[in-house]
């Protein structure tokens, strides 16, 4: 992966991809690849950007080599076997991605809203035109 390192500290380095913005399934790809390596505690995706932040206790020289052998070219094939998989342990580590977080505080905001001010028949209404666009979530 071409990239460059764009802040570094003890134990915490940050670079930068060739590309200037990473897709969701991307940052996704990303995150799971880095997460796995062994000595790596924290994996921070900025997608933006093509930023990818991880923090690590191993030596220096292993995390290098790790990204100087990823290939984002093959994040295609990568997540298809992802996809097929993973397994429940890893599941109930995974984090939520922010953008959805925002999205589920919105809905559940809106739904609260509608709930406390809106009349029962209303109410309805909204709750079934929740269930014909949950899909879109």
């Amino acid at each position: 992966m071409k990239y460059i390192i764009a802040n570094e500290s003890l134990h915490w380095i940050r670079i930068r991809t060739a590309r200037k913005s990473l897709s969701r399934e991307e940052a996704d790809i990303l995150s799971y690849a880095f997460r796995n390596v062994p000595g790596v505690t924290k994996v921070r995706v900025y997608p933006a950007s093509g930023g990818l932040g991880l923090s690590y206790y191993c030596d220096r020289k292993d995390i290098i080599r790790r990204l100087d052998s990823f290939r984002l070219a093959n994040v295609e094939m990568m997540a298809e076997e992802e996809k097929r998989s993973i397994s429940a342990d890893e599941m109930k580590e995974r984090k939520l991605d922010p953008g959805l977080k925002n999205r589920l505080r919105a809905r559940i905001l809106a739904e609260a809203v509608a709930d406390a001010l809106l009349p029962a028949p209303v109410q309805l209404g909204f709750h079934l035109y929740q269930m014909v666009t949950l899909r879109n979530l």
